[in-house]
This record gives C-alpha cells, structure tokens and sequence, in this order.
C-alpha cells in the first residue's frame, strides 16, 4: 500500500491556478435559480454553447440562451432576471456597484426589490440602452428585424436613450421604439400577459422569510433556505441553519461538482436547490451530531467566495496516489474560525471582508499582515493539523472526475478516518500535479470541449460574431444630452456627451475552431422539448427534475468504482413553526434614494414559482450574533 501524504491548504486550484493577481474579484456574483428546458451557456474564449443547470455562477463574461421552447430565472442578490424562450442575456459588468447586462435577442422580466447608493442597473437592447432608476418590476423585449423594441415598467421607473430619443418611463407605461437609422417612439399602456404572470408565480415575499433576519439580501440564493431548512440559535455561533431532508451521510460539498470559472479559478456547483449560500458564504459545523451552516457575523454586503474548503494532498498540487484511486484530489469544509486564503488574489481588503464574517478580530489581522506581505501560503493557521472538519467531513475522488466536472458523489472514495488523521501528520511530499487543466486554456473545469454541442433542431445565437438580427449589427447613434427633468432621488445615467450609447455586445471574440483543438462532448446533446414547457405553478419546484444535466463531460474513460459517502449523521428537523408575519427588518428596508451618475459602460469581455413560504420571520428581531469560537479542537 502506497503511502498517503496530505497537507492542508485553504482552496488550492491545483496545477491549473489562475494568475495570482492584487486586484479584487468581484464580490457579488448570481446563480442561475430555475430551468425549465433547456437553458444554454458559454463563457468568454469558448466556441460553442453547452447546457447551464440551477446555481451556476452567474458572473462577469457569462453569456446564456434559452431555447424557444423553455424559460430560466437568474438570480443575483435579491434580483430576479426571467428569460422568455428564445433569449439571449449576455452579463457585460456584474459587481457591488454595476449591473450591467445586454440582450440582443429575446424577452426578459427584471424584479428589483433595492437598488443601493450608488448602485447603476443598466440593459442594452439593439436599439438603445435601460436604466432602471427605481426599483420595480421592469418587461423588456429586445427588438428584431420586422418587431418594435418594447420597455414596459409595472412598478417603478426607467429611462430609455437611443439615438435621437432620450424617453422616460413611469410605472403603468411602456415605451414602443421602432427604426433603423433613425428611431421613434411611442408610449402605451404596460399589458401584463402569460409570460409576466409566470414571472409573478416565481416571486417571492422577503417579509415572510426568516432568513431575512438574518441574512443581508444581497446574499445569493438566502430566499431558499427557509422552504429547505430550520433556524436555530446556537450559544457558540448564534443563529445558525440547519439543512432538512439530507440523507444520513451527506456532507457539505459532496453532492455536486466543480466547474471553472474565472478569475476564481475552481469553483463549487451544488446540486440542491438550496445549495448556494451555504456553500458560497459562511462555515459549517457540526451542531448535536448534525450538520449546520453558520453565516456568522451580519455583514451587508457580503463576499462571494468560490468554496469555502481546504483540499488536502501535496502543498503544491492537492492530489495524491491512492491504492486503486490513482491521482485523487480531496477537500472538507472550513469551520467558523478558520481561515479562507484565496489563490487568486493577495488583495488585503477582500482577504479580510471575506473572513470577518467567521473568523475573529485577531486572525483577521493576522491575514492582512500576510496579506500585505504577499505570503503565499498564508498565516500559520492555514497549516494546522487540527481542522475541525477535516475527520468527518473529507470527500476524495479521483483527480479525472474533479477535473472534468463529473458528479462527485458517486465517485467518492472512503478513506478511514484514522488514515486520514495519521497522514495529515505526515511531512508532505511533492508530487508533480496531475493534468486537470480544463478545457478552453482553463475557464471551465471540464475536459470535455462545447463544440458541436448545439443542434441545428435548437440552434441557438452564433457564437463568435455578432446575433443576425438586423438592428443589431450597427450603433444606433449617439443619444441626445439627457434631460433635466429628472425629480430628485432619480438614478440618473450619464450625459450623452460623456458617453456614447453602445450596442448589445457580441457573443464570441474566441479563437476559431482552427485555433484551438477541441472534442465533442460525449452525451451532451442539446436537445429541446418536444413540446411546450408548462408554466411552473405558484409552489417551488425543486431543481432536480428541471434541470439540465450538467454540460461537463468526461472524456472517454473507464469510470471509478463506485463507493457510497461517508456518514456522518441523521438528518435534522425544523426547530420551530412558523411565526407571524413582520415588518421588514431594517436592513431590508428601502435605502434612501440618491443622486448619482451610472458609471460608463465597461467594455464587453473578450474572449471571455418561488418558494411556497411555509413560515414568516420570527416574532422579533434575534439578538446579536456572539462572536464565533476560533480555536477548534483535534478532531476525535
């Protein structure tokens, strides 16, 4: 039997890690929340398009398309985006402070429950760019050849700049823009029809959330936890979340895969409905022998982070040769108190905002100074030995199905706990890391390539060059300056003269085919419904049946044995019944509205039925979160 030799490194990205830069990735990233079809997918630097399932990150450079026959619901922060059939959403800037998304083709419904100080929500259509300068609910309809651009505004208010015109757009209407060259407009009364009526059944209300209380809106996927799980004060950490039917021996970030996604490098997609929070923000811990997620300390704006795990393997590479594995890469989840040490960045305001939640004062300075320091493998911390979750909660599989995002649960090895506490001991040994650089130069985590991967029975937008709508394919002008009729507490966009209106960004920009060798991914095949999805009712669907299969692909290999998960425990039950309905926690509550100019858009990457509410909030408010515990002793 080989010897096993593991160190501990929070989120190791293997031999196919980004470059490690000092700028901040963006700290707001959006799932994809619902899919009923087929919803298609590509990064920046791909050729083709592939099949996108529920809490795929939605970031910077994602481009997605839904066929004619199916709808999708994206999520980010408390925003909703549906898209229509035959859709195209294109994500040109998403962060803290810019939402700036195009479509060139289709139909999208946008809910905006806040919009922040200084916060700009920007969409470009063929015809004109929207600003949406209140929160509301907004229909917009990109134009076609032979089909006027449509801007209907239920609630709220926008403006519409496009060529000559410079419209506003209050609650009730909806702006009609028609024109090649040169554009006119009409405004008509906003008509509600199927297609928003279903964007109505996925709604959710926040003042019948518990998960309110406790989590900043802006968190990405908080609205499914209460429909999946229970609340429930802690003494060590406070209120934490207690997941509900899980199987006895789940553990966090084993029933899912990973994908590749930058500037993040690799990053985990669960497979429950719930699964994004709870993987993306805070630590989990075991609570009376069974598994809570602690978001810790309230923070209103929180940080995305890709996974919050330690990998265990050779220091430098995260794998190692198991008797009958072959190179194998492992990972648990980091416990309140322990530190996350991204690879890809040494920014020290990132590093400390995405560790004050859990992790206390003392560490956190202890991380700036490394920090600052450019210490690449952090402080001391990060090379203890004695990681709460490490004996009970470590997954290993083998290093073929983590690079090529294959489903890790039936691939799991069991490793006994005393092996895994004895090698953890042992001094590391290098080893060369195994070859999981993923496909398209290391923006996904799959060695199966897209190409081919869309079928001429669901051909969705050309990928490389521009959509073949007439309209699109020219800038509809320079935009008047705007007016100065704006009331006050208006999100006002910039003047005409400081920025010139631009089109819906083009898919593509990536290497043609001849570049780059790529294989088609085997039993991915992108086919549409036969018939018309029915619209979901007004209860949450999980995403399990609607989903679609995950668009990574292995390469043809004879595939692992395959082994059950490691137990850990029995499931927990709800804590309480649902209390009354409240109003609205303070830091839900509108912010003040301000006046501020849209920054420019950036420029387009290159290659690059809600919850059925089964509880309201609790009777009042919870008390303070205590500060979490740092020190952790030796596992059993």
């Amino acid at each position: 039997m080989r010897r096993l030799a593991f160190s501990l490194l929070a989120v190791l990205l293997l031999g196919a890690a980004p470059a490690l830069a000092q700028e901040a990735p963006p700290a707001r990233v959006g799932r994809v929340a619902f899919v009923s079809g087929q919803l298609g997918f590509h990064l920046a630097g791909e050729t083709a398009w592939s099949a996108a399932k529920a809490n795929y990150p939605v970031a910077t450079g994602g481009y997605f398309w839904t066929d004619p026959k199916s709808r999708a619901e994206l999520r980010v922060g408390s925003r909703t985006i549906d898209l229509s059939g035959d859709t195209e959403l294109d994500v040109t800037k998403l962060d803290q402070q810019v939402m700036q998304m195009a479509v060139p083709q289709g139909r999208i419904d946008l809910r905006v429950r806040t919009l922040l100080e200084g916060e700009s929500i920007e969409i470009d259509l063929p015809r004109g760019a929207v600003w949406i300068l209140q929160p509301g609910i907004y229909d917009i309809d990109a134009s076609t050849a032979d089909r006027p651009e449509r801007i209907a505004v239920f609630e709220g208010s926008a403006r519409l700049v496009g060529g000559t015109l410079d419209i506003a757009i209050n609650a009730g209407d909806a702006a009609v823009v028609s024109g090649d060259q040169t554009l006119t407009a009409s405004i008509e009364k906003a008509a509600s029809d199927e297609f928003t009526k279903w964007c109505r059944s996925r709604d959710y209300d926040e003042r019948r959330l518990a998960a309110a209380y406790y989590l900043s809106p802006q968190m990405t996927g908080y609205e499914e936890l209460d429909e999946y799980g229970s609340w429930r004060e802690v003494p060590q950490y406070g209120e934490v979340w207690f997941p509900g039917r899980v199987e006895a021996g789940w553990a966090p970030y084993r029933e899912g895969h990973w994908v590749w996604l930058d500037p993040w490098g690799w990053s985990w997609v669960d497979d429950e409905p719930w699964g994004f929070a709870p993987f993306h923000y805070g630590r989990w811990a075991m609570v009376d022998d069974q598994w809570a997620w602690v978001p810790g300390e309230f923070v209103p704006q929180p940080v995305y982070a890709p996974a919050l795990v330690a990998f265990v393997g050779d220091a430098g590479a995260g794998y190692w040769d198991a008797p009958d594995v072959g190179p194998a890469v492992g990972w648990f989840p980091l416990a309140p108190g322990e530190v996350y040490w991204p690879g890809y960045t040494r920014d020290v305001n990132y590093i400390r905002n995405i560790n004050i939640t859990n992790v206390s004062v003392t560490t956190i300075n202890q991380v700036t100074l490394a920090a600052a320091a450019n210490r690449a493998g952090g402080p001391s911390q990060l090379r203890d030995r004695t990681f709460a979750n490490r004996a009970a909660a470590t997954t290993i599989v083998p290093a073929r199905v983590f690079a090529n995002a294959d489903p890790v649960a039936p691939a799991a090895r069991q490793v006994p706990r005393q092996v895994v506490q004895q090698a953890a001991q042992q001094a590391p040994v290098r080893l060369n890391p195994p070859q999981v650089t993923p496909a398209f130069a290391g923006h996904r985590g799959s060695a199966a390539a897209v190409k081919g991967a869309t079928p001429a029975t669901a051909a969705g937008p050309a990928v490389g060059h521009a959509p073949g709508t007439p309209g699109f394919a020219h800038t509809p002008g320079t935009p008047v300056a705007p007016s100065s009729t704006a009331g006050p507490g208006a999100h006002v966009p910039p003047a005409a003269t400081e920025r010139e209106l631009h089109r819906a960004p083009a898919i593509g920009h990536a290497p043609s085919v001849a570049e780059r060798e790529v294989h088609p991914a085997a039993g991915i095949a992108y086919t549409p419904p036969t018939e018309a999805t029915a619209a979901p009712q007004n209860t949450h669907q999980p995403a399990h049946p609607s989903r679609v299969e995950a668009a990574h692909e292995p390469p043809t290999a004879i595939p692992p044995a395959i082994h059950g998960p490691m137990r850990v425990g029995p499931s927990p039950q709800p804590a309480h019944a649902a209390p009354p309905v409240h109003e609205l926690p303070p830091h839900m509550q509108a912010p003040h509205q301000i006046v501020h100019v849209a920054p420019p858009p950036a420029p387009h990457p290159t290659p690059a039925a809600p919850p059925q509410v089964l509880r309201g909030p609790p009777a009042a408010p919870p008390a303070p979160h205590p500060a979490p515990q740092v020190a952790h002793a030796p596992a059993p």
